[in-house]
């Protein structure tokens, strides 16, 4: 078999992989709850040179979602945010057009999720990478967090979400914590790009996930 040949067979696979992806329902108390939303943010929906309407079209679901958490007794500081803000000259420039730099409205949290009346309630962590535990405040929080089911959600599946969960239930396996990580797909996204198919980094990715111990669902219920 050709190496066209096999990738077209991989790609089929992962297809039918995300298509038989199931519902799941918490069934934890929800104070046992966290969720962690990294990167829903201008920059990555409307504003500047990384803007994606892939990733715009997430937003009523991880609005969605987290206001239901919230209406089923998730407290408002379970509810963590994690987004870039870079300075003018961030290193990490050099492999990414200059992007949400700090005091500029791509760095700021999409409108619906500022328009939550719990959002000044929600604990914010500013990052200057793709990977949000370089965020020390973050590792602190971590390194603290109690809980049973952590929900990731955000963007971009390949990049900040995926080192996001991955970072998630890899801490839990090294520290020996009973904590499970769940990504609900439709609460994901990534974009568009040259060399960079959509559809299919996402559901790749996704699959990565699973495989190391997230738990990647269809969508998830309160």
């Amino acid at each position: 078999m050709t190496l066209r040949e096999q990738a077209t067979q991989q790609a089929d696979l992962l297809g039918r992989w995300l298509d038989d992806l199931q519902d799941v329902t918490l069934d934890v108390p929800p104070t046992r709850v966290a969720v962690v939303c990294v990167d829903l943010i201008e920059g990555f929906t409307r504003l500047g040179p990384l803007a994606s309407p892939r990733v715009t079209a997430i937003i009523p679901q991880v609005v969605g979602l987290i206001g239901r958490l919230l209406d089923a007794g998730v407290p408002a500081a379970n509810v963590v945010l994690v987004q870039d803000e870079h300075p003018a000259d961030a290193r990490e420039f050099a492999a990414y057009p200059p992007h949400c730099i700090a005091g500029t409205p791509e760095a700021e949290a999409v409108a619906e999720l500022q328009a939550l009346p719990e959002f000044a309630q929600f604990r914010h962590f500013r990052k200057n990478s793709i990977a949000s535990h370089t965020s020390p405040e973050f590792r602190a929080w971590l390194e603290a967090a109690d809980f049973d089911v952590v929900v990731a959600v955000g963007d971009v599946t390949d990049l900040c979400l995926y080192t996001l969960a991955l970072h998630l239930v890899t801490d839990g396996m090294a520290r020996q914590l009973a904590r499970q990580v769940v990504v609900p797909a439709d609460c994901a996204q990534t974009w568009d790009a040259p060399g960079h198919p959509g559809d299919l980094y996402h559901a790749l990715f996704l699959h990565q996930l699973e495989r190391n111990g997230v738990q990647v669902v269809r969508r998830l219920g309160v």
